[in-house]
């Protein structure tokens, strides 16, 4: 457990192009941009700077209807200038710094929902980490495993201190990470159905490609909150995985499903005998029902439930296992250090802890997320952000040939840009254990 102090905290933005149109939820982003924070600590003695990245998704952290995908991202500038100005002169442990962080946007920006509230305090957290590990001269996976963070100390009343104390104690070095390939709404399936405005970079588009290039394996089916329309993509999605090898599958419903034909869905994908191979392979839905609702009542389905959009305090986890759910999502833009605590509740209660992307670019933002999946042992991790947009779009130079230096396991360089190493629906990723939190 390390005291530190915040002596400033700035931010930037760079453009991001999607190089194909990503369709969740209720949008479709073709463009959008990606938050750069830069903090000072003093610690020990010792004045160190942190650098993180995420980045701002349209319409996830908010999803009213009254807001364009223009106006959430407005909102998630509003909250980040708010917590860059917030956080200088805060002191206590990385824990304790964060939660006041909250505690400070909670009464400055009252009306604006909590997932969206938490963006701000999560970025500065993620640059006070890499900070603190630089100082301590060591990686993120040791800094958590040793408590740096002071985690235990802060318990929540919901978890043992023994039981959070030997789930970091469980944290080893960073190898590799299993990747879980994001299939959009109405990305094309095959080769056969990508049209004339296929990108020119080489990389792939359908499924299929995506399969034969990468030789990923654990595939994250987004859902429309149609049933039958659901029903039908399954249906043809299976056609093409099943002429495979094993897989695995999960679904995410992106909060579209009223609780009724949320259960009609599932009982008619499990009675269909076109997906008696499929149906076994769904390890778990995500969030099939609104925020708003999700944690009214308890839950009862064939298949696991977790909760993602739901999961806006640090609390929610242990109010969603009172009522029957059957996990939850981490993501580094909910808070890093909530995940590690959310590993030992799931650890405790011997449930789901899923690692989920938001549209993580490679870069600083993809190599910080992986640092923390890595730590928490997740069985795999849902990418989309290189197959989407990806690239190190708007990295300087000197930053891009840096990264590349320094992640050559993780990263490389041709003639279409900069992309992930994959093989075997793998990243090797032991580049991420030197001093700082992944980069």
């Amino acid at each position: 457990m390390t005291t530190l102090t915040i002596r400033s905290a700035t931010w930037s933005e760079r453009p991001v192009t999607m190089r194909l149109p990503f369709q969740f939820g209720s949008t479709e982003v073709r463009e959008t941009a990606e938050a750069h924070a830069r903090v000072e600590i003093d610690v020990n003695g010792i004045r160190e700077t942190g650098v993180s990245a995420q980045l701002m998704v349209p319409r996830w952290f908010n999803k009213s209807a009254e807001m364009s995908n223009a106006d959430t991202i407005d909102e998630l500038r509003r909250v980040v200038d708010t917590a860059v100005a917030e956080a200088p002169g805060l002191r206590g442990t990385a824990l304790e710094v964060t939660r006041a962080l909250r505690a400070g946007l909670d009464r400055a920006l009252p009306n604006t929902p909590p997932l969206a509230r938490g963006f701000g305090p999560a970025l500065v957290e993620m640059a006070v980490i890499d900070a603190l590990c630089k100082a301590l001269q060591v990686p993120f996976w040791t800094a958590a495993r040793d408590d740096a963070f002071g985690l235990v100390s802060g318990c929540p009343g919901d978890l043992s201190p023994a039981d959070l104390s030997s789930s970091l104690a469980t944290i080893s070095a960073p190898k590799t990470l299993v990747l879980r390939h994001t299939v959009g709404f109405d990305a094309p399936l095959r080769q056969a159905d990508v049209g004339e405005d296929r990108p020119k970079d080489g990389r792939p588009v359908s499924l299929d490609e995506v399969i034969s290039d990468t030789g990923v394996s654990a595939f994250k089916i987004k859902l429309k909150g149609d049933p039958e329309a659901d029903h039908r993509r399954l249906r043809d999605i299976a056609g093409l995985l099943d002429g495979g090898g094993d897989y695995a599958v999960t679904l995410d419903a992106n909060e579209q499903y009223a609780p009724e034909d949320f259960g009609a869905f599932l009982g008619a994908i499990a009675a269909d005998t076109a997906l008696s191979r499929f149906f076994p392979a769904v390890r778990f839905v995500e969030q099939p029902f609104p925020r708003e609702v999700a944690l009214t009542n308890p839950v009862d389905a064939p298949l696991p439930l977790i909760i993602d959009e739901s999961d806006d305090r640090e609390d929610a986890f242990a109010r969603a296992l009172t009522l029957g759910w059957s996990g939850t999502s981490i993501k580094s833009c909910k808070g890093v250090l909530r995940a590690l605590i959310n590993k030992a509740r799931a650890e405790a209660s011997g449930t789901l802890l899923s690692g989920e992307d938001l549209t993580c670019q490679p870069g600083i933002c993809w190599l910080q997320d992986a640092a923390m999946m890595s730590a928490c042992g997740v069985r795999d991790v849902e990418r989309n952000g290189h197959h989407f947009a990806g690239g190190l779009q708007g990295a300087p130079e000197a930053e891009r040939a840096m990264l590349l230096e320094r992640h050559g396991d993780i990263l490389s360089q041709d003639d279409n840009g900069v992309a992930l190493r994959i093989a075997g629906g793998r990243v090797e990723i032991g580049s991420l254990a030197r001093p700082g939190f992944g980069c």
